[in-house]
């Protein structure tokens, strides 16, 4: 078996089916959090205002049930809380309102390709965002690969690109790009969801599994494959 396709599989083993959960954004995750300025062409959107990670609650039937379930917090009776980022620019939402949305796996939303980019981006990204600065460059990126049309994602030129209203951010976009242009250096090991609402903003949360889970997935694709070996015998 080749290990260029263990993140393939690893998506696969680890897509959620769709799911109904009701989400409350409360807040950016980062006070006074970077404004932005992405320029979009041929069919790309346009944003100029302030960008980052956002926090949120599950708000169900069991606080974080869902979220639980799919493994997008630890513990739903002590927790509900999770980060996400935006997934689209053309709609809006309001903090501090409770919506209903479809949580479904990064695969089915964007396809296998860009699902695929962003996972590397956050594998590469592990550990980047501590501040505003770094949560808007982040942020940026995620749109880069979402909406650039062209053949390389680069937040200096193409489709959409763009940077910080503040020059003293510059140099966390400037890594984040460098990111984006050698994403192939990097493996597929975030796990990608989105959760989805036909009239307000769209949300992507990633899940990167810890080195042991890794390790147990690998082992037990190895043995599948052993077993198969024998059985063929």
């Amino acid at each position: 078996m080749s290990f260029k396709l263990l993140p393939l599989l690893g998506a696969l083993v680890l897509a959620a089916p769709a799911h109904a959960v009701s989400i409350n954004m409360s807040d950016f995750s980062f006070a006074a959090p970077t404004t932005v300025n992405m320029q979009g062409t041929d069919g790309s959107p346009s944003y100029d205002g302030q960008a980052g990670r956002f926090s949120g609650t599950s708000d169900g039937g069991v606080p974080g049930s869902d979220l639980l379930r799919f493994g997008l917090i630890d513990d739903a009776a002590t927790s509900s809380s999770f980060v996400a980022w935006c997934a689209e620019l053309t709609q809006t939402f309001n903090f501090d309102v409770t919506y209903d949305y479809t949580l479904v796996s990064g695969l089915a939303h964007f396809g296998a390709t860009k699902n695929d980019e962003l996972s590397r981006l956050f594998t590469a990204a592990q550990g980047f965002v501590v501040d505003s600065n770094t949560s808007a460059a982040m942020q940026a990126g995620i749109w880069e690969i979402i909406y650039e049309q062209g053949p390389t994602f680069s937040l200096l030129g193409g489709t959409f690109k763009g940077g910080p209203e503040d020059p003293s951010a510059q140099g966390a976009f400037d890594t984040v790009n460098g990111f984006l242009m050698h994403l192939s250096d990097y493996a597929a090991l975030a796990r990608i969801d989105v959760l989805e609402n036909g009239a307000q903003q769209d949300f992507l949360v990633a899940t990167i599994p810890e080195p042991e889970t890794w390790v147990l997935t690998i082992a037990g694709l190895a043995l599948i494959g052993f077993l198969r070996r024998r059985r063929a015998r």
